[in-house]
């Protein structure tokens, strides 16, 4: 432990003495102030403050991830070319924690860096209790392609071409059209969706909700929403995601406490998908309660970055280093993006299905950093679960590090620095 907190000291000092936390801490604070001068948003008072919230700190974030990244991918391979790392290791210390005691002190420096953007973001933001979110409990998408797929294949107007594609590819089709299924209420209906067990004693309740139609246009809503002995009314026209309240002031005879229903009091018929416009919110606790959460998640995800820099500047050189770590950011920035938008479903091209099953293969690696970012939910108000955040300290923060630090340490051991 003793030899640990040298290197972490060393490895502090160097990013002090070097100006690389100053120039960043100097930086992140300029663009929290800038940022709302910078970038427009929707003319909207909170439009422009979920905007800031999610690029504000948004930004900081990459500007941190890729520098700390640059410097963590050379800070060993360079110590190593230039002959530095022998007196480092002349004490001596063990290669696993050389590796270690630096993925520990960038880490820190850009959790630092991040905490102080959080703050502002929490100082400039009135605090509003954010919301548990709720969605109807239904088959997942991929479990609903699954029971589909044999009816789809035994159906004998399909076109020969879809029975010729890769099972995985249908399966893909299939379990997309899931997400994107709409349910119909006529006027004068009712429509239900369980929700499951919800903590929501004594809190406050609302539904966030989004109707369309067949032509995507604004739409007239006249309804009530009822959940348990809770209700809340909507007249409103709308085709943006709106909320609508709950309360028992109305007096209801006691529902299920886990059904949510919409009755359709207008004189349209409505439109729109459970598993993605349909959301019962319930009130949890603080925004800078939130925003403490989305900053552990962040970190997390920054020291899982860095250790990977330190163990490619271990086995690479300080050049060949930089280029791969930033080549795996814009990999993990781009890789959903780029299968989400592949434009044959069907993936009948053999080269490109070469391709896209190497990028899925490569985005799943990248999980950890490319497939969950809490500045949706912060923006949102929704509530960053403790889950996730359990989730990322364990995985992104710990294990990975750690896993990471022994092959560097194995990587130096072979280099015999």
């Amino acid at each position: 432990m003793k030899k640990f907190l040298e290197i972490l000291v060393l490895e502090s000092k160097r990013l002090v003495r070097t100006g690389t936390a100053g120039m960043l801490a100097s930086a992140a604070v300029a663009w929290m102030f800038a940022m709302p001068y910078l970038v427009r948003s929707d003319g909207t008072a909170s439009g422009a403050t979920e905007m800031y919230m999610k690029y504000s700190l948004g930004g900081v974030f990459a500007l941190v991830t890729v520098a700390l990244a640059a410097s963590a991918a050379g800070s060993i391979s360079a110590e190593r070319d230039e002959k530095r790392l022998q007196l480092t290791l002349a004490r001596p210390v063990r290669f696993f924690v050389v590796a270690l005691g630096r993925m520990a002190a960038i880490s820190l420096c850009g959790a630092a860096v991040l905490a102080l953007a959080t703050a502002i973001l929490v100082a400039k933001i009135d605090s509003r209790p954010c919301s548990r979110v709720y969605s109807p409990k239904m088959e997942s998408p991929r479990e609903e392609a699954l029971r589909l797929y044999d009816s789809v294949m035994q159906d004998p107007g399909i076109d020969a071409e879809i029975k010729k594609a890769p099972k995985d590819a249908i399966l893909r089709v299939l379990e997309q059209k899931a997400w994107d299924n709409y349910q119909t209420i006529p006027k004068g209906r009712d429509a239900a969706w369980k929700m499951g067990d919800v903590d929501a004693k004594g809190r406050l309740m609302s539904v966030r909700l989004r109707f369309t139609n067949n032509f995507d246009t604004r739409e007239k809503v006249v309804g009530v929403f009822r959940y348990g002995g809770f209700s809340g009314s909507i007249s409103n026209v709308t085709q943006a995601v709106v909320a609508v309240p709950l309360d028992s002031q109305e007096v209801l005879p006691e529902g299920d406490p886990s059904v949510l229903t919409f009755s359709n009091r207008g004189e349209n018929t409505l439109m729109l998908r459970p598993r993605r416009d349909i959301k019962l919110l319930v009130e949890a606790d603080s925004f800078a309660m939130n925003a403490v959460r989305a900053w552990i998640v962040l970190s997390s995800m920054l020291a899982l970055v860095v250790a990977f820099a330190v163990f490619l500047g271990s086995a690479l050189g300080k050049a060949v280093a930089i280029f791969t770590v930033m080549s795996f950011l814009a990999v993990t920035e781009m890789g959903p993006s780029v299968v989400e938008q592949y434009p044959d479903a069907l993936e009948t091209d053999t080269r490109d299905r070469i391709s896209l099953m190497v990028t899925r293969a490569v985005g799943k690696v990248t999980r950890p950093v490319g497939s969950f970012t809490p500045l949706e939910s912060l923006a949102a108000n929704d509530m960053v679960e403790f889950g996730e955040v359990a989730r990322a300290v364990g995985e992104d923060m710990v294990v990975l590090p750690l896993l990471l630090a022994f092959l560097s340490g194995l990587a130096l051991s072979f280099k015999k620095v």
